[in-house]
């Protein structure tokens, strides 16, 4: 009998002797396909891997190398997701660009006064960590100041100033970032 083949009826056989038995619960967990499992065990390794990562930084790292090493992260997931070439071919249209991105996180989450942008988010939009309810160490959110710098440096055309006021991965109720154009 091939492995896959008994694995299959084992669990075939422990599902109904669970059922059997009686126990709700455990026939439930035990119809969930293994990729649900495997990446709910998945998603608490990687956020354990993150802290320790983030810890270890700090610990052994001065903290404006530490600083931007993160926002360095920041940088690239904006290119590796596309939002640098996206943010590039609004061709140095700001207000084009903010009425863009309103439609992705909120018709009132990107306000400009002048030369300052003020970035209002209700929920999380990391795509790493953006789904968990869990808390972060601070230092995780310097990635987002780092994507920050880079998208709205690529619309303006130059470097842009982002100061990260709060965020909901710190504990806060929403994220607050603002984006000096110069």
């Amino acid at each position: 009998m091939k492995r896959k083949s008994f694995l299959k009826g084992a669990i075939g056989v422990a599902a109904a002797g669970t059922l059997l038995a009686g126990s709700n619960a455990m026939a439930q967990e035990a119809a969930k396909p293994d990729c649900e499992k495997t990446l709910a065990g998945k998603n608490k390794f990687l956020l354990g891997w993150l802290a320790a990562w983030l810890g270890n930084m700090k610990k052994d790292l001065p903290e404006a190398e530490m600083v931007k090493v993160i926002e360095e992260n920041g940088r690239a997931c904006a290119e590796r997701g596309g939002s640098l070439g996206w943010a590039k071919s609004f061709n140095g249209d700001i207000d084009k660009f903010l009425a863009a991105m309103r439609k992705e996180i909120g018709e009132n989450s990107a306000r400009r006064d002048g030369s300052k942008i003020t970035l209002t988010y209700d929920r999380c939009f990391c795509p790493l960590v953006g789904d968990t309810s869990e808390k972060l160490p601070p230092e995780y959110c310097l990635c987002t100041r780092g994507w920050t710098k880079a998208v709205y440096s690529a619309v303006a055309g130059k470097d842009v100033k982002v100061d990260l006021k709060s965020s909901i991965k710190r504990g806060d109720p929403q994220c607050l970032i603002e984006v000096d154009l110069g």
